[in-house]
């Protein structure tokens, strides 16, 4: 969850230097489209992974987030 706003969270997103292949990791700002509060998004543990397509948004704090159209999300054993 994202404090102070609590239709959105982090979406971690790993992605790897071609050459020497060390992974750097991005916090995404994720919606999903309903904007309530027991919509799929926030019922997804932490540590799962999950696909997500969707759109980019303006948030006036946030700035760039991604408004969840389509969800799919796959239990994972990774930890907090």
């Amino acid at each position: 969850m994202i404090e102070g706003y609590e239709q959105f969270r982090y979406l971690v997103v790993e992605s790897r230097e071609p050459v020497d292949e060390q992974s750097f990791y991005s916090k995404i700002p994720v919606m999903y489209w309903d904007r309530s509060k027991s919509n799929p998004l926030l019922k997804v543990p932490n540590g799962h992974f999950v696909i997500i397509s969707g759109r980019l948004e303006q948030h006036p704090q946030l700035g760039l987030y991604v408004l969840v159209e389509q969800m799919r999300h796959f239990p994972s054993n990774l930890k907090d």
